[in-house]
């Protein structure tokens, strides 16, 4: 239809394209004879005027309007007969009842008071002329078309982009799914190789736990041997004075005597090394495990640093142990072990390198249902760059020599995972290091 006029052959034509086409359109429109009655009307111009499909049988265009059938009559045929713009005025009876004037240029009516067009056309006896009365709705339809193809090719715009959207959308969701379990499967290998670490650091821990315990059954051991040889050797003498008849009643009381102290000393050492031996097993079987048991927190710490004196062995370094005698608790004491080793042993290789006395000082104090644990010591301090990276895995400022940057991590992870605390750093170059711990007793 496009560039074209619409050839109407018969009125039934007339009607059907007038129907077909200006349904689509949002403003009324009417077909009308020279006469004044109405052929057909759109669904725009039904709903405004209220007219419905009874009534356009007999329906003409003076009863919709107030104007005299004269004039009416007068201005339908100028409409018909001239193609120029006529101006006119008519007044139309709205559904409500009240009238509303409309200015008329031709074809075209716009009414006075909200300027919403109208379109009249005329059903002419000539077919020519009715031809080119409806020039007016095609140019309206092409419009109309062109506005369509213009939204479809729109349409089709954002249906293409939205495709090639979902597309990229899919492939990134499969590219971050890939990621997703690539990094499940680092993090898992990373918890694996972690937990592997603790059981490496814990048996490290065991080892110098062993030495130590060794070193001090050594003392009450070699005590007892020593009592027990001297006991032997009294009593070989008294049993020889004895065989001789030369045994004194004063010979027997210095036996006696000696019996007595040499029996006092090693069941006292003894006593003393089957209490090592004791705590060294409980101490054994914390280190390798996660069990959790009540404990009393000055007593299982002294123990322990029994066990660490090898760290101090050829030393000026000294522990000193703050710890109320009250503070009982249930918890996983080998985690509280492997936290004190761990600061110990990181004291002793980077805090008092080139310090002739260094002091370890840990204090225990309970808030509530906390233990506040606070270490700290006279060191060389940290600086506040390597302060930021202390937690930070495989960070030391000991790798030529060693370090693998793995033991406070280590603590790091013990205090927040096992023990469910807290753990804080505060320290200052050449003012020692003081670690605040909390965690739930």
């Amino acid at each position: 239809m496009e560039g074209s006029i619409t050839k109407l052959e018969s009125s039934t034509m007339l009607r059907e394209n007038f129907v077909a086409i200006t349904n689509h359109l949002p403003e009324p429109h009417f077909l009308l004879t020279q006469h004044g009655e109405i052929l057909s009307v759109n669904q725009a111009a039904r709903k405004k005027f209220n007219i419905a499909d009874d009534m356009l049988k007999d329906l003409n265009l003076n009863t919709l309007l107030t104007d005299k059938p004269d004039k009416t009559k007068q201005l339908l045929l100028m409409w018909a007969r001239s193609k120029s713009l006529l101006p006119g005025k008519v007044t139309f009876k709205m559904a409500d009842g009240t009238a509303t004037h409309y200015l008329c240029k031709g074809n075209l009516i716009q009414t006075a008071l909200d300027n919403k067009p109208a379109l009249i056309l005329m059903s002419c006896s000539d077919k020519q002329q009715s031809t080119s009365v409806f020039v007016t709705l095609n140019e309206k339809v092409e419009l109309l078309k062109r506005e369509i193809i213009e939204r479809r090719n729109a349409e089709d715009e954002i249906s293409r982009l939205n495709k090639d959207l979902e597309q990229k959308v899919k492939d990134r969701t499969a590219e971050l799914l890939d990621a997703n379990n690539e990094l499940n499967r680092s993090l898992e290998e990373l918890k694996s190789a972690q937990e592997h670490l603790i059981r490496t650091e814990r048996l490290a821990s065991l080892g110098s736990m062993v030495a130590g315990v060794a070193h001090e059954i050594n003392t009450p051991v070699g005590v007892c041997m020593t009592a027990s040889s001297y006991l032997m050797e009294q009593t070989t003498h008294y049993q020889d004075l004895y065989q001789k008849n030369a045994l004194t009643r004063l010979d027997f009381e210095s036996l006696l005597d000696v019996a007595s102290e040499s029996s006092s000393i090693m069941i006292a050492n003894l006593g003393r090394a089957a209490d090592l031996v004791r705590s060294f097993k409980q101490l054994a079987v914390d280190q390798t495990s996660d069990e959790c048991r009540l404990i009393n927190m000055k007593s299982y710490l002294e123990e322990l640093l029994i066990s660490l004196r090898p760290y101090f062995h050829r030393t000026s370094h000294s522990i000193k142990l703050q710890c109320p005698d009250d503070i009982d608790i249930k918890s996983q004491p080998g985690t509280i072990a492997q936290i004190i080793n761990n600061l110990i042993g990181n004291s002793i290789k980077h805090g008092f390198e080139g310090v002739v006395e260094g002091l370890v000082n840990i204090e225990i104090s309970r808030k509530e249902k906390h233990i506040l644990l606070h270490y700290r010591d006279n060191g060389n301090g940290i600086s506040d760059e390597n302060l930021k990276q202390i937690f930070d895995p495989f960070f030391t400022t000991k790798r030529n020599q060693g370090g693998s940057g793995l033991g406070m991590n280590i603590v790091y992870n013990l205090v927040i995972n096992k023990l469910g605390g807290e753990i804080n750093v505060t320290s200052k170059n050449h003012q020692g290091v003081d670690f605040y711990i909390k965690f739930p007793a």
